[in-house]
């Protein structure tokens, strides 16, 4: 392996561990006795944007529209966004390797939520060699396991809220590493998560730019 190659690794190995060890701390906590995928099951003062509740039948995009396979993680965040909302510093890392998905969500429903998904892709972006890190996952996420995750965020910590029109719901807290926030968004069939380090106010925006280069590749996603 070059140099350039082992600074590489070594910036990967960093910057994961941070994730994977505070993302796998949050699921360890969880009561085994409670189904919310979050260590209370406080309800939010927010409305829930529940995929079951009254209203208009959503649409979707196609199935066989959407292939996550055939993208790259700069497809779907802009550098420049995640550098003003994370530091000068950062740059995308690495692309997740299908065995590198558990412990990565923030609660046993939304693992096994995405142990579900059709599709999906995974970015580690952050500073290279730190602690500072974010991944981004996007998953196509059958309505029943999406039925379940939301009813679940709903009685739980998250915040019930909206990114643009898309449903989603945030949690922010002070964990031993400094501020942590996870943001889950949907735009029907797709779901977006963003997780690791920074507030709900950056990592909404991070979330907002994700979910507009989804729309751009598929034009008829849902909510």
């Amino acid at each position: 392996m070059s140099r350039a190659g082992g600074q590489m690794a070594a910036s990967r190995i960093s910057v994961w561990a941070g994730v994977a060890a505070l993302s796998v701390a949050l699921v360890g906590c969880t009561p085994a006795s409670q189904p919310d995928p979050t260590p209370s099951a406080s309800a939010s003062t927010e409305p829930s944007p529940d995929a079951t509740s009254d209203g208009p039948p959503m649409t979707e995009a196609p199935a066989e529209e959407i292939d996550l396979d055939a993208l790259a993680c700069t497809d779907l965040l802009d550098l420049a966004v995640a550098q003003a909302q994370f530091g000068a510093d950062a740059q995308f890392i690495a692309e997740l390797g299908p065995t590198e998905f558990a412990g990565i969500m923030a609660g046993p429903v939304a693992e096994t939520a995405l142990t579900q998904a059709t599709q999906k892709i995974g970015c580690i972006w952050g500073i290279p060699q730190s602690d500072g890190a974010f991944t981004v996952v996007v998953a196509a996420l059958p309505q029943a396991s999406r039925d379940t995750l939301t009813t679940a965020l709903g009685t739980s910590v998250f915040t019930g809220t909206l990114i643009g029109t898309a449903p989603a719901y945030t949690w922010e807290r002070d964990d031993a590493l400094g501020m942590f926030t996870t943001v889950y968004a949907f735009a029907s069939p797709l779901w977006v998560t963003v997780n690791g380090a920074g507030t709900t106010s950056s990592q909404t925006e991070i979330t907002g730019d994700v979910l507009s280069h989804l729309r751009t590749l598929y034009p008829s996603l849902g909510d």
